[in-house]
C-alpha cells in the first residue's frame, strides 16, 4: 500500500472518529434535555420538609401542570426554557458536523476498499489473459511444430 493511500485511509478513519464524537456529544445533550423533560424533579431543597415536587415539564395529569401559583416560580427556575433551548440550539451544529464527518469517512473507507478488490481483480484478470495467451501461443507453436515435421515427412517420403 503507497504512502498516499496510507495517508487517505488515515484521514478518512479520522473524519470518521471526528464524525463519532460529535455525534456523541449531540446524544448526550439530547439525553440530558430529555431527562429534564420528562422527568418530575424537586426545587432543589430536598434537605428541607418544604422541597416542592414539581411534574414533568411534558407529562403531567390534567389540561395544566398541577404547579401550585406559589410554586410555580421554584419549579420553573429549576427548569429553564432559553437554557435548555440553547442546549438544544447547540446540539444541532454538533450532529449535523457529526453526520457529515461520519458518513465522508465511512464512505471514503468502503471507497478504498472497493477500489482495492477492483485493483486486485483487474490484476487477477489482466494474468488469466496472459496464461490465456501463453497458452494459445503454445498450442500454436505446437500446430507448427506438428505442420513442419508433417512436412517434413511428407519430403523425406517423396525422396524415398
Amino acid at each position: 500500500m503507497g504512502d498516499f493511500e496510507q495517508k487517505f485511509a488515515r484521514s478518512a478513519e479520522n473524519r470518521r472518529n471526528w464524525g463519532a464524537v460529535l455525534l456523541a456529544a449531540a446524544a448526550v445533550i439530547w439525553l440530558v434535555l430529555a431527562w429534564q423533560l420528562m422527568m418530575p424533579f424537586s426545587d432543589g431543597d430536598d434537605e428541607y420538609a418544604s422541597s416542592r415536587k414539581c411534574e414533568s415539564m411534558l407529562f403531567y395529569e390534567g389540561d395544566d401542570p398541577t404547579w401550585q401559583d406559589d410554586t410555580w416560580d421554584d419549579c420553573r427556575a429549576q427548569r429553564r426554557w432559553p437554557e435548555m433551548l440553547g442546549w438544544l440550539g447547540l446540539s444541532v451544529p454538533l450532529s449535523v458536523a457529526g453526520a457529515a464527518l461520519w458518513t465522508s469517512g465511512a464512505t471514503s473507507r468502503q471507497l478504498r476498499e472497493y477500489m482495492a478488490e477492483h485493483r486486485i481483480a483487474a490484476v487477477k484478470d489482466a494474468a488469466a489473459k496472459d496464461a490465456a495467451a501463453k497458452d494459445a501461443a503454445v498450442k500454436d507453436a505446437a500446430v507448427k511444430d506438428a505442420a513442419v515435421k508433417e512436412a517434413a515427412e511428407k519430403g523425406a517420403d517423396e525422396k524415398d
